[in-house]
């Protein structure tokens, strides 16, 4: 007798990845930039010192049960500064992606539906802007409106606007096609409900997670901008200053310049790695590979 089990397929069950913001490097994402959050948010109760207080008797001093992560020549805490530094960062971060994603959904919205003349108009105009490297753009931005957070905002958000713009246009065009956006036409719908109530929940997804990783950049390009005198003036803390000073004491106090660009570091990537998972966790075409 033939053993009929030998002939039946056995189901062997798909095994599950974890994937997007379940994934470890996702919640390691999570994980760093809640704590960043936290530490911007909290800083005035939990830093050990006030960010501007010096010690005259702590110059350039190492790390040490009274100051943590040590001194800078003024002998103020270098932890408390960091802490108080985060905060820039990411109002930096937040304020100019936010800008620069509701000049540039805007403006990709009106290109894309309209099309033709003002379509035209708009790409050519942000082509010119995207034609510029983003640093020398807010360089020059900055240069003629003069230092200050507001201007660092606005700088980084029209050098960051562009990207917005072309991806969100091109989202549009797709989206356009789609046969609920043509019932809506059919049944009188405007142009602006159109646009508000049909084309734009359906191209959130994307633009979020370019807004995600465009923060990193913009707190990279705020460090820059400080680094060279051209961002937040003393004696508010700033990473990119604090990043400035130490390399005026790099054989003395190496530990300034360290610590700052590790806080950089940090931050920007844990902003990258948020972007890659929430980028798979809105992608259904993301599943597991068999």
């Amino acid at each position: 007798m033939t053993d009929v089990s030998t002939h039946t397929p056995h189901y062997v069950p798909r095994p599950r990845t974890t994937r997007g913001l379940r994934s470890p490097l996702g919640i390691l994402a999570l994980v760093l930039v809640v704590l960043i959050l936290g530490v911007a948010i909290f800083c005035g109760l939990i830093a050990p010192y006030d960010p501007n207080k010096q010690d005259y008797n702590a110059f350039l001093e190492g790390p040490s049960a009274a100051h943590w992560l040590g001194t800078d020549h003024l002998g103020r805490d270098l932890l408390s500064r960091l802490m108080y530094g985060s905060r820039v960062a990411l109002m930096v971060g937040f304020g100019a992606v936010g800008f620069a994603m509701f000049c540039g959904v805007t403006l990709g919205l009106l290109a894309g539906y309209s099309r033709g003349f003002l379509d035209d108009a708009i790409m050519r105009v942000v082509d010119a802007i995207l034609a510029f490297p983003s640093v020398m753009l807010a360089l020059g931005i900055m240069a003629a409106l003069g230092p200050g957070l507001s201007t660092i905002i606005i700088a980084i958000g029209i050098a960051d606007m562009p990207l917005f713009a072309r991806l969100t246009r091109s989202q549009v065009l797709s989206v356009r096609e789609r046969d609920f956006v043509t019932a809506a036409l059919a049944m009188g719908a405007r142009a602006p409900r159109i646009i508000i109530r049909h084309i734009l929940p359906h191209i959130l997804g994307p633009v979020i997670a370019l807004a995600t990783l465009q923060v990193g950049h913009a707190i990279l390009i705020e460090a820059v901008l400080s680094f060279l005198g051209l961002g937040v003036q003393p004696p508010t803390a700033s990473w990119g200053a604090i990043l400035k000073s130490g390399f005026d004491y790099l054989e003395l106090a190496p530990w300034i310049s360290a610590f700052s660009g590790l806080a950089i570091l940090m931050t920007v990537l844990g902003v990258t790695l948020l972007e890659d998972a929430l980028r798979e966790q809105m992608d259904p075409k993301s599943g597991a590979k068999t």
